[in-house]
């Protein structure tokens, strides 16, 4: 989203690295990107009304303005299941879940391509959590959105995510389609996310991988592969070199030294 920048590497979005652009080109590439924060009431100036924090794009990006603008927000406002009679209104006079639909509604205001949710049912009730995510769905429906899920709740990934990327330590580790990940997690690290996830049933069991040790500095990871302090299959050469990435078919690609055989063995039958 460039609200802070990067110090280097690329960010792709259509062919083109955001990283380059500046000035005009940027400002017009910003009103295609859009997000929604972890936190709806600190996302929300509250000294502005649901006209003004959902009308701040529009006026931003030279879209509308005056009684245009105005019209253009109450649209937005219906779309997220709000009344457009709640304009006048602050964010302090909404629940929790309300002042997400107006964080949702600023985001889709300009019609972007993509939306990035950054944990953004995690600060609210399960109950509500539901709400938002099935209007996050239905949104994404009507209107072809493309949305960056981030979160660490592993049902509600696999509910919203067609395609799933795990990071640990601040690298990628494992990226499936989620049924094949859920299905068939290769990471260790991985695995043990999932054994983590309750069933409501209290006769099933299964296996939980417990992980040990701590999770290390990101400021002084260790060397090789960076799980390979809390991983119970690692190999000698985990503390040493750092894995690459594995395709094994099916878009699923991990990054782990015991599945380096497995590529070699694929490549010796072609």
């Amino acid at each position: 989203m460039r609200l802070i920048d990067a110090d280097s590497g690329e960010i792709r979005f259509d062919g083109k690295d955001l990283l380059k652009m500046k000035g005009g080109e940027l400002r017009k590439r910003r009103s295609e990107l859009q997000m929604v924060f972890q936190k709806p009431f600190e996302s929300l100036n509250p000294r502005q009304t649901v006209g003004q924090i959902i009308g701040a794009p529009f006026e931003i990006h030279g879209a509308a303005s005056g009684r245009e603008k105005e019209r253009r927000v109450k649209r937005p406002l219906e779309l997220v299941g709000l009344s457009p009679q709640y304009i006048g209104r602050y964010p302090h006079e909404f629940s929790g879940g309300q002042r997400q639909r107006i964080g949702i509604a600023r985001a889709i205001a300009l019609n972007p391509k993509l939306v990035v949710c950054d944990e953004a049912v995690s600060a609210l009730d399960v109950s509500v959590q539901a709400q938002i995510l099935n209007l996050l769905n239905d949104l994404q429906k009507q209107f072809g959105l493309t949305y960056l899920f981030i979160s660490h709740n592993l049902s509600v990934v696999k509910h919203m995510s067609r395609r799933i990327a795990v990071m640990y330590l601040g690298h990628i580790v494992e990226i499936a389609e989620a049924e094949e990940l859920y299905s068939r997690p290769l990471h260790p690290y991985t695995q043990a996310l999932l054994s983590a996830i309750p069933k409501p049933d209290p006769d099933f069991r299964k296996e939980r991988i417990i992980l040990s040790g701590d999770v290390p500095s990101p400021v002084n990871p260790p060397q090789g592969c960076r799980f390979c302090t809390r991983c119970r299959e690692a190999l000698p050469i985990c503390s040493e070199v750092a894995p690459e990435f594995i395709e094994l078919g099916g878009r699923h690609a991990v990054a782990c030294h015991l599945y380096t055989g497995v590529r070699e063995a694929a490549c010796s039958a072609e």
